[in-house]
């Protein structure tokens, strides 16, 4: 079960990272839920329950990837409730969610890959938050106009 967990986990991460953007600018674009934010919505959530399978296999180890999880899934659930009813402040919700989703996806795979450097962990975050953070603030004009 942990290899399947572990397959899944891998392939639909990768998937999840090339795909994050996309759903970003797509959703902005067209103002509202699109296949391709479902899709990235899905992906997430097979990596967080993959994630969720393997723990218990290292409990020790990798207990911390159950909290993680959560909150990396939350992230793209407000995405893709801000996508649903456009309108207002909606691609805060849109840039909050995926965005920080996708952070969680580059700060798990830096965790995994860079585990003796714990300070790169910082780096997505910092960087992506700051990002997002900009671009609410600083919004494309027509994000902000009413959907056609």
């Amino acid at each position: 079960m942990r290899d399947v967990a572990l397959i899944l986990h891998v392939a639909a991460g990768a998937l999840a990272v090339v795909t994050g953007p996309f759903a970003i600018v797509v959703t902005l674009r067209r103002k509202g839920l699109n296949w391709v934010g479902e899709v990235y919505h899905w992906l997430v959530a097979l990596v967080c329950l993959s994630a969720l399978v393997m723990v218990p296999y290292d409990w020790a180890g990798l207990w911390m990837f159950w909290p993680i999880s959560l909150a990396s899934y939350l992230f793209v659930y407000l995405g893709q409730r801000a996508a649903e009813s456009p309108g207002g402040l909606w691609y805060r919700g849109v840039l909050r969610g995926y965005g920080g989703g996708w952070i969680a996806l580059w700060t798990a795979i830096l965790v995994v890959s860079v585990a003796d450097h714990p300070w790169t962990w910082a780096v997505p975050i910092v960087l992506g938050t700051a990002l997002i953070e900009w671009l609410c603030y600083r919004p494309a004009e027509a994000w902000t106009q009413a959907p056609a």
